[in-house]
């Protein structure tokens, strides 16, 4: 006993009251903040979701109208029955008379006041509880980018699960009637969301209801072949990949090409999509892209423009394309190009005939790949091969539209990129010798 009294007495010494009154006022602060904020985002969602506030309102004042009219029909019957049991005449009652009936009034109502003081600590209890659920308790030692994905077909009810897996807790019963609120629960969207430690449940749920979530890219590379194409948009996630197990011909059908063959349909560019989209959609909204360069660049092609149609605008453009090392020559290999078409001279371009060999292609261009007879051959035949052999950008089918006025006939591409063009052979084979096989400077 004497120690436990002993004991008693020391923690009486150690208890600093004056630090409990600074931590009892802290949190009474933080009490009043939260039921502020609560009351705050509570009063802006019902402003959100009452887009009629105008006919509530007239609602409400013939309400209190009504009511005060009522009360002051029922006013009138009290002092007419207090004049009746205590006057004779119509004398009217004096002010401490009418003070009396109003404090007798109110002691017969005063289980009104515990109500009032019950209802005040319940709304408290409340708003403490909603704004501690409204919170996002996420668990990320490592610091990574959080992000959930929503099916197509996932249930609203199991968004807390995958916040969960992700080390995202919320509160489930909140979480659900936040759902609701935001009408996300009716319609909810498909895609990646990225989780934002400082964001609320709410806030977290009306961009569910949005369709506010990541996008996704997807890039086709300048110059690139259909099958590159295809290549890179199976490898890429969030997509579904219709077009894995489809033929070139059902593509072409499925994207509403007229065209017969897939080179050099769809604008090198980067495109943005949500998670769950066909890459159909993409492959189609490519194509579109690059049908619209070519109408554009075509109604606006210059007089020096030797190509007969749009689709041969492509074909040459895919092959400048390939051929330029830097973008500002696009328009002297364009000329040259264009200068051997007209007198009927073969293009012989290494590229059209790289692409002849198709994707097994070694890398490296010998004499029996110029010597095979191959419609993409052009040292061995004059003119365009049958199809473009990349995607071409809107910059190289400018250049075929608008070709440089040139005497040049040959080009070559310098180790450094620089281009060395020549209007005869032997200044050609000069330019070969010296910056190729004896790679001069």
């Amino acid at each position: 006993m004497k120690r436990l009294k002993k004991s008693c007495l020391s923690s009486m010494r150690s208890f600093d009251f004056h630090d409990f009154l600074n931590k009892l006022y802290a949190y009474l602060k933080k009490a009043g903040q939260v039921v502020c904020a609560f009351v705050d985002e509570f009063a802006s969602r019902l402003n959100h979701l009452w887009s009629d506030r105008a006919r509530q309102r007239t609602k409400i004042e013939a309400l209190w109208k009504k009511n005060l009219a009522r009360a002051k029909a029922e006013w009138e019957t009290t002092k007419n029955l207090y004049r009746a049991k205590h006057r004779t005449g119509p004398k009217a009652l004096t002010r401490d008379e009418e003070v009396a009936i109003l404090r007798r009034e109110v002691k017969n109502h005063r289980f009104v006041y515990p109500l009032i003081g019950g209802f005040a600590l319940s709304v408290i209890a409340l708003a403490v509880f909603a704004y501690y659920a409204n919170q996002l308790h996420v668990h990320n030692p490592d610091g990574r980018e959080i992000m959930i994905n929503v099916q197509p077909g996932t249930p609203a009810g199991r968004i807390p699960s995958l916040l969960k897996a992700q080390g995202v807790e919320v509160n489930s019963l909140f979480f659900r009637l936040s759902l609701r609120l935001t009408g996300a629960d009716r319609n909810l969207k498909t895609g990646y969301y990225k989780i934002d430690p400082n964001e609320t449940v709410l806030q977290l749920t009306e961009r569910l209801a949005q369709g506010d979530a990541v996008l996704l890219s997807w890039r086709i590379a300048d110059g690139s072949t259909y099958w590159e194409v295809l290549k890179t948009l199976n490898a890429t996630d969030g997509l579904k990949h219709d077009s894995a197990q489809m033929s070139a011909d059902a593509i072409l059908l499925a994207i509403g090409a007229k065209e017969k063959h897939l080179e050099g349909l769809f604008a090198p560019d980067t495109y943005h999509f949500h998670a769950g989209v066909s890459d159909l959609e993409i492959l189609k909204a490519a194509y579109e892209h690059q049908q619209a360069i070519l109408t554009y660049e075509w109604s606006n092609r210059g007089k020096n423009c030797v190509v007969k149609s749009p689709y041969e605008a492509l074909i040459l453009a895919s092959i400048v394309e390939r051929e330029v090392a830097r973008s500002e020559d696009r328009f002297i290999v364009a000329g040259i190009f264009s200068n051997r078409l007209r007198i009927k001279m073969p293009l012989q371009t290494d590229p059209s005939v790289i692409y002849g060999e198709g994707e097994n292609f070694e890398g490296r261009l010998r004499r029996k790949h110029l010597d095979r007879n191959t419609p993409y051959n052009t040292y061995r035949f004059v003119g365009l091969p049958p199809t473009p052999i990349g995607n071409p950008t809107q910059e190289s089918i400018h250049a075929v539209m608008h070709p440089a006025k040139t005497d040049y006939l040959y080009f070559i591409n310098k180790e450094n990129g620089d281009l060395v063009a020549s209007k005869t052979l032997q200044e050609h084979n000069r330019a070969v010798n010296r910056y190729i096989r004896n790679s001069g400077k």
